[in-house]
């Protein structure tokens, strides 16, 4: 693999309508609604094609158990992948950053793809809290999730996948949430998940004294801030899972995209962890 020839993509597989203080940002304006784009990425190292994350079902199931959901002009994951002329059965890998239902329909499309997905993420998945049924799609709704009849590759802990892409667990939006780590010619690049919801996660909040204004759809939120330190740590560029500023760019790294400082003092919104 050369580092220099690595590319990534992004693939916006329809809109979902969210809650600006139930889901996006912590403390934020409960009952403001906001379109918000479902992510994946294709991960082009020149030896491997990799998708991060597969996306949305079709809007009529979306929007039935979960939350409105409009195609506009988005297509599903394959036929997306198509269109930068990658048919899905040259996907050798897909690294699911955890299986909620909008990132994990259409994987069984990728019909050549090894699945990687991380242990304690597979364990809550198939049995997770009756308040999460909805979002694995459980047996209990009727349905059937995406992920049901899928072998699986575990991952626990911080693990090459290949030769420049690592994954590292990034809990608290979900259990075993895992972001993806892809070495390219300018950095490393984050593919957050939902780790990171929006650009403005990342960013501290002054007024609070909060280095990030995070999320609030965690499962744990401690874990959830430990996840936002470590992706800082790590990124000199993030890929967020639902900002629509992530399609300004057709592909990532872009020629002259600006690199963040990682773990930026900012005063009066400290950092809680420390050593990481």
């Amino acid at each position: 693999m050369s580092i220099e020839n690595t590319k990534i993509y992004p693939i916006n597989t329809g809109w979902c309508e969210s809650d600006l203080g139930t889901y996006m940002f912590f403390k934020g304006e409960p009952g403001k609604k906001v379109q918000i784009p479902v992510l994946c990425f294709y991960v082009d190292t020149g030896e491997h094609k990799i998708m991060v994350d597969t996306g949305l079902p079709d809007a009529e199931r979306a929007t039935k158990y979960h939350h409105s959901c409009q195609k506009k002009d988005c297509l599903d994951s394959p036929d997306e992948l198509r269109k930068l002329g990658v048919e899905p059965d040259e996907i050798d890998i897909c690294i699911l950053t955890h299986l909620h239902w909008d990132h994990t329909h259409n994987m069984k499309k990728y019909r050549n793809a090894r699945y990687i997905a991380h242990a304690t993420e597979i364990r809550w998945a198939y049995n997770p809290l009756p308040l999460y049924y909805r979002s694995y799609e459980s047996p209990m709704l009727g349905i059937e999730a995406p992920f049901i009849g899928c072998q699986f590759e575990l991952a626990e802990g911080v693990a090459e996948i290949v030769p420049g892409v690592t994954v590292f667990p990034t809990p608290g939006h979900t259990p075993g949430h895992q972001s993806v780590q892809v070495e390219t010619a300018v950095g490393n690049i984050v593919l957050c998940g939902d780790a990171v919801f929006r650009y403005r996660n990342m960013e501290p909040r002054p007024e609070e004294h909060w280095r990030y204004w995070v999320q609030q759809r965690f499962v744990s939120m401690i874990d959830g801030w430990q996840s936002m330190e470590e992706i800082d740590r790590r990124a000199d560029f993030v890929l967020p899972g639902h900002d629509d500023a992530v399609m300004d760019h057709p592909v990532y790294p872009y020629e002259g995209m600006p690199l963040r400082e990682r773990r930026k003092p900012v005063p009066g919104a400290p950092f809680y962890f420390t050593g990481i």
